[in-house]
């Protein structure tokens, strides 16, 4: 089999990556709901994220934090992470939010949000109400050193008003390699057309010539690059930041 095989009909089950549609999914989380069957017997399933997968995607969005590796090394709090990049998109500002999931559980996932100013706002509230009771006191010096920093070197965007969703796409180790990061990049865009929005944009590094693959693969093209000191304490040198955008036809 030459990478996944998505499937909405559990007829054609195979083993390899399959994506099931899930009824519900979070609230205002713009799934796909149509009722489809469980599928079991395969190796990864691709699904509909639920409020209940919260954690396991904040854990790898720290995971994976930097250039693919740990986050821990500039950001030594993993709930706050957590809290921050992956809070948002489950308190009601997510749209697309897909998980990858194998024998092991939870190993990838898809997140984002089409409404700038709707997200800005879910950031705020659980920056405001659940950061402070999640972070460490030991870790304070050194979040506080990687936060003032990206408020200083802050990378570029695309326009909003062509452009107005973002997505974040990342797997542990053991799921790369295997077109996951495909099935699950389908799975999101998919959303985004059927809730009309017209374009998405991401950001990423030219480290990371996987993800670059990947987005090209799918219509996304360079629309800005930066190159930042943001990381040089921990990666030894800067780093060229890069927007890809697509429109949504």
């Amino acid at each position: 089999m030459n990478g996944p095989h998505l499937i909405d009909n559990p007829a054609e089950l195979r083993p390899g990556v399959q994506r099931r549609r899930s009824p519900g999914g979070v609230p205002g989380a713009g799934g796909l709901p149509d009722g489809g069957s469980t599928l079991r017997g395969v190796s990864v399933i691709i699904r509909v994220a639920h409020s209940s997968d919260a954690a396991a995607v904040g854990g790898i969005a720290f995971e994976t934090g930097f250039f693919g590796g740990s986050a821990a090394r500039y950001f030594p709090a993993p709930e706050l992470f957590s809290v921050l990049w992956a809070g948002p998109y489950f308190a009601g500002a997510g749209a697309g939010l897909w998980v990858a999931e194998d024998e092991q559980g939870v190993a990838g996932y898809v997140v984002g949000s089409p409404d700038p100013a709707g997200y800005r706002r879910a950031l705020r509230q659980v920056a405001l109400h659940r950061a402070w009771r999640v972070t460490p006191v030991a870790a304070v010096p050194a979040v506080a050193r990687y936060l003032v920093r990206a408020a200083r070197m802050p990378g570029p965007h695309a326009s909003e008003a062509r452009f107005p969703a973002h997505l974040h796409l990342n797997l542990l180790p053991r799921l790369r390699g295997q077109r996951v990061g495909d099935a699950l990049l389908d799975a999101h865009l998919s959303t985004l057309r059927s809730l009309g929005v017209p374009g998405v944009q991401l950001s990423t590094t030219s480290e990371n010539r996987a993800a670059l693959r990947l987005y090209r693969r799918h219509g996304f093209e360079v629309a800005a690059r930066r190159l930042l000191g943001l990381w040089t304490p921990w990666l030894g040198h800067p780093a060229e930041h890069v927007v890809m955008v697509r429109g949504l036809p």
